[in-house]
Parts: structure tokens; C-alpha cells; sequence
């Protein structure tokens, strides 16, 4: 039993921000070590319940608290410079006995901060290949896609309004009495409670919003354009033009991507492009002349990017090359970068 102690000093001044390269490496040693894994749970719940009762917050304080949580853990993950295979055998490994302490602590931590200032604000990230789920105060839920994030005043409650960058799904609490809004780049949409997708990415040149289930009203930012969505309903808004479509759809494979699924029902070329964007992170240009008779219907769980391109070229009249990440004069790297050229004269 000796030989599967834990040193308790060196995990606390891990969580107190106060640990050395060496208390670094041996949290990384233990929390792969099957043998310590009863031991370590052990240290961690003590100081859980010690964190808790050391506390001064009080008890609807908390909901604040956890908010902070998936920005939490996912900007800490974006930074860390292991390996995909290596974070994914750790993570494995201790999440059920690490993830609820660590993230009490930062999210103490931040109140404790942030309680100081006039007004505070909260944002929930989801980094590149990972999707996050939330829960928001009044009790709201939904999903995070890849690089995208929401972020809403701390006052939420009040308003029920969150600013979004990226793609997320919303299923959304209702209250006749104050009414759900989305701000993105250049819309609005105000919700009555109902299930939605929306996809409103500031480096993009389209916003795309599809109802599944509800009522929700659809403006634009100067609040002169306005649709009254109904179930099914996808609008494709052009900032640029200001103005958008409108198309009947099936909702679910707009929000496949929450469930882990990358689906298309007779899709054409410029949708895939624009959902392999999201769903690899990487950069698509299309090329030549597609008809809109060149579509797609499939449905991708675990595929790489190799597979999925393989398929379109057999379904479609397409050829592809894949183009690996470029260093860049900064010193960072692009995005891995995909031409699909249409083969149609």
C-alpha cells in the first residue's frame, strides 16, 4: 500500500496555481497511474468537501459558479501541448474522480475575481474538435459545435440574452414573460420556447438558423427584416446582401453534430463545404461548375476527413487534393486546406 501513497502537497499547490514544473510532472505521473486511481479519488473528494465548507459563498451563488465550467476545462485543454492520444489516455482515465473538484476550485476562483467588478460576464468556449454541452441559469440547455462560444451577462435572469460566435444548439426554457434572444453577427433571434439550430460564425458571409421545434422570430441587426420561422424551417442570411432564403429541411441534420454524427440529405456542394469546414476545422475552396443536381446523401459517425472525401468523389463528379498546414510568416500554421474541383464541363 506504500508504494500507491499519494505526496497531497504537491496535488494542493497544483489547485492553488503555486506548483513547480516538478509538482507538474508528478500530477501527470499519478493521474495515469491505475494503481493510485482509489487513492487519488479519495484526496480529491476531502478536498472537494473542503473547498466547499471553507467557502464563504452562498448557496444561489453557485449556479454562477457553474457556468464558468466549460470554459474552464476547455480553454485549459486548447492550451495544453500533450499529444491527442495521450490527452485522451488521461483524461480516460481520472475524469469521473477529477473534473467535479478542479472545476469547483476554478470556479470559485472566478467569482471571487469577477464578484469585485460593477457587472460580470460569463463565456462558455468550445475549442477546436470538441463539442460542449451547457446549461444556463434559467434552465436552458444545449451544445456547443467546434470554435464556437456564447457569453451573456451575468445578470442573465434578467434578460435571457446570449451572444453567440460559432454554431450551437438550443433547447430552450419557456417564459411567455421574458422571451429567449441569440445575438450573432449582424441577426437577432427571439425565442418563445423552442428547439433550434443556429450557425452564425463571425468569419463567415452567411447565418444560418433552422427551427425544429416552437416559434422563433428571425431580424436582422437594423431590425427592418423580419421572418416568423415555423418547424422545419431553415433561413440562409447573407450579411453581405442582407437579405435571406428561406427552405423547408429535416432539422435533425442540422443538429446531428450533438450526437456525434455528420449527416447530409441532398445537400449541395457549397452546404458540404461549409459543414466539412466545421466539423474538420479546416479551410474548403470549391472549383468549377456544379449544377444543382450535384448533392449529396450520407451519414458519417468516426470517419476521417480522407474517408469522407473518397465518398463525395464517387458520389458526385468531383475531384479533391488535401492540402497540409503551412507555416505561416508568424510563426503559426494555417488550416489544413481542401480544393474540391467540379469535373463537369
Amino acid at each position: 500500500m506504500i508504494k500507491n501513497r499519494i505526496e497531497s502537497e504537491k496535488i494542493n499547490r497544483f489547485f492553488k496555481g503555486e506548483y513547480s514544473e516538478e509538482d507538474r510532472s508528478y500530477l501527470n505521473e499519478v493521474f495515469c497511474d491505475r494503481d493510485k486511481e482509489k487513492e487519488l479519488g479519495k484526496h480529491l473528494r476531502r478536498q472537494w468537501y473542503e473547498l466547499l465548507s471553507d467557502s464563504d459563498l452562498k448557496e444561489e451563488q453557485l449556479d454562477h459558479i457553474l457556468y464558468r465550467i466549460h470554459y474552464e476545462v476547455n480553454t485549459k485543454l486548447e492550451k495544453s501541448k500533450r499529444t491527442l492520444s495521450t490527452f485522451v489516455k488521461w483524461f480516460s482515465r481520472v475524469a469521473a474522480i477529477l473534473i467535479l473538484p478542479l472545476l469547483i476550485y476554478s470556479g470559485i476562483h472566478f467569482y471571487r475575481t469577477t464578484s469585485k467588478e460593477n457587472t460580470s460576464w460569463v463565456e462558455i468556449k468550445s475549442p477546436a474538435w470538441t463539442r460542449a454541452q451547457f446549461s444556463l441559469p434559467d434552465g436552458t440547455t444545449g451544445w456547443l459545435n467546434s470554435n464556437s462560444s456564447i457569453k451573456y451577462d451575468g445578470r442573465f435572469n434578467n434578460n435571457r440574452q446570449v451572444t453567440l460566435n460559432g454554431e450551437a444548439f438550443f433547447d430552450v426554457y419557456q417564459d411567455s414573460k421574458r422571451p429567449f434572444k441569440v445575438s450573432g453577427d449582424e441577426i437577432l433571434v427571439t425565442v418563445f420556447g423552442t428547439r433550434f439550430n443556429i450557425a452564425s460564425y463571425d468569419n463567415e458571409n452567411t447565418v444560418e438558423v433552422v427551427l425544429e421545434e416552437g416559434r422563433l422570430l428571425f431580424n436582422n441587426k437594423e431590425m427592418n427584416k423580419s421572418y416568423s420561422m415555423q418547424p422545419n424551417d431553415c433561413i440562409i442570411y447573407n450579411k453581405k446582401l442582407d437579405d435571406f432564403t428561406i427552405e423547408v429541411v429535416e432539422p435533425e441534420t442540422y443538429s446531428s453534430w450533438t450526437n456525434g454524427k455528420l449527416v447530409f440529405r441532398n445537400d449541395s456542394l457549397d452546404v458540404i463545404a461549409r459543414r466539412l469546414e466545421r466539423w474538420y476545422n479546416i479551410e474548403v475552396e470549391v472549383r468549377g461548375n456544379m449544377t444543382n443536381q450535384s448533392r449529396l446523401r450520407a451519414t458519417f459517425v468516426d470517419e476521417n476527413l480522407e474517408k469522407v472525401l473518397k465518398l463525395l468523389k464517387l458520389s458526385l463528379p468531383v475531384t479533391y487534393e488535401i492540402n497540409p498546414p503551412q507555416i505561416q510568416m508568424d510563426g503559426t500554421y494555417s488550416k489544413t486546406k481542401v480544393i474540391i474541383t467540379s469535373i463537369i464541363n
